[in-house]
């Protein structure tokens, strides 16, 4: 609505002054004659107001002066009404006026006011006629409070233009800075939603391929040894590659198709869908043991979904960085309000060895936004011997464990696990 208004804004000053000099030639019953001329000056300063804004005092300005020194036919014959349409332009004048030196409208609006009450006072039959009585021959005293009176009344009109005018002009400024200040934001709000989803994909990617790569590479790795003196294994080990390689593709190929997992209801991956990921890895040389206490309650895909990332990198640093002949140990403790995620994992000690410390990168800080997206937290702690990650994801609500958790099939425990 307000740019509709802008842009109609440059035809409301030529529409007031046909509709001021139809209105007056109506009203004054008048011709397009001599007796007209400051009329139609005036007007047309009005016409040209928002646009020249100088133009049109210029025009007005000279127009009354002209009426001063007879040029123009004095008061009696030009019409009172003709000085209604002074402040008009005055009033169009500050919508247009775009120069620093604003005080120039005020002072011009003053002046207006000035010369028009010398042209009043120069015309002696028409101030006799408004004030019903002989004027002059009556004391300079007498003469110069009629003057004043009439002088306030003009300056006291011309001003209050020239104050609507400035008003209108603040109030325009001020939705256009709204509207400015409401483009930016929305335009920030979205180039923050397209970071946060640059995020997301980045993190998603990172454990996608992380961990499929490394199972991936330590399997190629094993077979290199194992082709001739264990040729029964190669099939196996192939067998991990491939569902590796198909898990990393099909997941992939879902980010850059645009399938946003986070906005899905049904999770790429669930809670129970650890266990083939200890597989995985306990067939790639690092034996995972899985320990459940408490029941599990219904998750949101988020929630289902974060749970198996933050496995997932948790495992995945602890088969590149630590011990996998020690292996890992996955706990997950279920009470009715949280799901508290336990992963534990051996450091390499051997002296001969430079370890390799946990990344505190990239995986950490995405195990971090992961679980703070669902409201939870993330810690890692460094011990001599061993490195942990403790991860707390806090339930929906209490009373809203699903009444069918008894029914879910527990997490199977790999060999070696405590139930």
């Amino acid at each position: 609505m307000f740019k509709t208004i802008q842009s109609l804004r440059p035809l409301a000053a030529p529409a007031t002054a046909v509709l001021l000099a139809g209105a007056l030639f109506i009203l004054e019953e008048r011709h397009f004659d001599q007796k007209s001329a400051l009329l139609l000056a005036l007007v047309t300063g009005v016409a040209v107001a928002e646009i020249l804004p100088a133009a049109a005092l210029g025009l007005v300005f000279f127009a009354l002066v002209l009426q001063g020194v007879k040029c123009l036919p004095v008061v009696l014959l030009s019409g009172v009404l003709s000085y209604a349409v002074v402040p008009v332009v005055i009033f169009f004048v500050v919508i247009g006026w775009k120069a620093r030196n604003g005080w120039v409208l005020p002072v011009a609006a003053v002046l207006f006011a000035g010369i028009i009450t010398v042209n009043w006072f120069t015309d002696p039959t028409w101030i006799n006629f408004i004030f019903g009585n002989q004027i002059y021959g009556r004391g300079l005293l007498r003469s110069l409070t009629y003057a004043f009176l009439i002088f306030g009344a003009f300056a006291a009109l011309n001003l209050a233009a020239w104050a609507v005018g400035v008003a209108v002009n603040n109030a325009s400024r001020s939705r256009k800075a709204q509207l400015a200040a409401e483009t930016r934001l929305r335009e920030t709000a979205t180039e923050l939603a397209v970071e946060q989803e640059r995020n997301r994909i980045a993190r998603e990617l990172h454990d996608v391929l992380a961990h499929s790569l490394t199972v991936i590479v330590a399997q190629a790795d094993g077979i290199r040894f194992i082709h001739r003196a264990e040729p029964d294994s190669v099939e196996e080990a192939s067998s991990v590659i491939a569902e590796s390689a198909r898990t990393a593709l099909v997941e992939t190929r879902r980010l850059i198709e645009g399938f946003s997992t986070e906005l899905s209801n049904q999770p790429t991956h669930k809670v129970d869908d650890l266990v083939a990921l200890a597989d995985r890895l306990s067939a790639s040389g690092m034996p995972v043991t899985i320990e459940t206490t408490g029941e599990p309650w219904r998750m949101t895909a988020a929630q289902e979904l974060t749970v198996y990332r933050l496995a997932q990198e948790s495992l995945t640093n602890a088969f590149k960085h630590g011990d996998r002949n020690q292996g890992a140990h996955l706990h997950l403790v279920w009470t009715a309000a949280s799901l508290e995620l336990r992963s534990r994992s051996s450091l390499i000690t051997n002296p001969s060895t430079t370890p390799t410390p946990p990344p505190s990168g990239l995986g950490l800080a995405g195990m971090k936004a992961r679980a703070a997206a669902v409201g939870g937290w993330v810690e890692a702690v460094r011990g001599e011997a061993t490195f942990e990650v403790l991860a707390f994801l806090p339930s929906a609500g209490p009373g809203q464990q699903a009444a069918t958790a008894a029914k879910r099939p527990r997490l199977r425990s790999l060999e070696g696990a405590q139930q």
